[in-house]
C-alpha cells in the first residue's frame, strides 16, 4: 500500500470489513419485528447499517467520524487528523456516475471534496489537462465553498480526500480500493484493499430463507359455496383450454 493513502493494514482492515459486511440479516430482522412487508426501507436502511459499523471501526482506530448531511442525504466520513486525510466510502457504479458528471451545472458533494486534493502531478513539458481549461473560476469557487460548508470546523484539518470505493458483482461486494484523486477527478494512486473484504458465508442463505418465509402465507379458510364456484370455473376454464389446443393442432394439419 502507498504510504499517501495514510492507514496501516491493520486500520484499513477493520474499515473495509465494516464497509463491505452483508446487511441482508439486519434486514430481515427488522423487517420480521416491525412487520414491514413491502421492504422499501431497504437500500437507505442498508447504507445506515454500513455506516453506523464504519463510525465504530473508526473509533476503533482513533479517527474522527464525521456525520453530514447534504440535501436528503446524512453519511459518514472518517478523519485521520495525524496525515489529514479524509476517507469517503462509496460503490464503484455511484463513484463512476459522479465523474461523468464533473465539471458541469450541478455540484456533488463528492465534486466538493475533491477540490482540497492536489493539482496534476507536476512532469516536464505537462499539457494542461481538459478541466484545467474549462473549468470556470465561479465553478471552483463554488465547490471550494460547498466543501467548507459540509465540513464545517473540521475543515481546516483535512489535507487529502481518499475514495474507499466498493466493487460489486450480482450485488455483492467482492473488491475494494482506495483511490486518491487530484482536484480534476483524475486518479493519481490506489492501493487494492480487495483482501479485507468481509467473507459473508450465510448471506445468500438469509436471502433465500427470507423469500421462502414471504411466500409462506396464511391461506384463509374458503366458504365451501365460493369454493364449489371456484372449482367450476377452473373446470371450465380448463376445458376451454383443451378445446384451444386442439383447435390450434388442427391447424398445423
Amino acid at each position: 500500500m502507498l504510504d499517501r493513502l495514510g492507514l496501516n493494514g491493520y486500520m484499513a482492515e477493520l474499515l473495509v470489513k465494516s464497509f463491505t459486511e452483508g446487511t441482508d440479516n439486519v434486514i430481515s430482522e427488522i423487517k420480521q419485528e416491525y412487520g414491514m412487508d413491502t421492504g422499501n426501507f431497504r437500500n437507505g436502511g442498508s447504507w445506515d447499517i454500513r455506516f453506523d459499523r464504519i463510525k465504530q471501526a473508526a473509533l476503533l482506530n482513533d479517527l474522527v467520524v464525521l456525520t453530514r448531511k447534504r440535501g436528503i442525504w446524512t453519511f459518514i466520513c472518517a478523519l485521520d487528523i495525524d496525515t489529514g486525510s479524509l476517507y469517503i466510502f462509496s460503490k464503484e457504479k455511484n463513484l463512476d456516475i459522479v465523474i461523468k458528471n464533473f465539471g458541469k451545472n450541478k455540484i456533488h458533494y463528492f465534486h466538493a471534496f475533491v477540490s482540497l486534493n492536489s493539482g496534476p502531478l507536476e512532469f516536464e513539458n505537462q499539457q494542461l489537462t481538459l478541466f484545467e481549461t474549462t473549468l470556470t473560476e465561479d465553478y471552483e469557487h463554488k465547490r471550494l465553498m460547498e466543501a467548507q460548508k459540509i465540513l464545517g470546523e473540521e475543515y481546516p484539518l483535512v489535507n487529502q480526500v481518499i475514495f474507499v470505493v466498493a466493487q460489486e458483482l450480482d450485488k455483492k461486494i467482492v473488491g475494494v480500493e482506495a483511490r486518491l484523486f487530484n482536484r480534476y477527478f483524475e486518479l493519481i494512486d490506489k492501493a487494492d484493499w480487495s483482501m479485507y473484504v468481509s467473507k459473508d458465508e450465510y448471506s445468500d442463505l438469509t436471502v433465500l430463507h427470507e423469500e421462502v418465509m414471504d411466500n409462506m402465507d396464511v391461506i384463509p379458510k374458503v366458504k365451501l359455496s365460493v369454493k364449489k364456484r371456484k372449482e367450476h370455473f377452473d373446470q371450465e376454464i380448463a376445458t376451454k383450454r383443451s378445446d384451444e389446443v386442439d383447435i390450434n393442432e388442427e391447424d398445423k394439419g
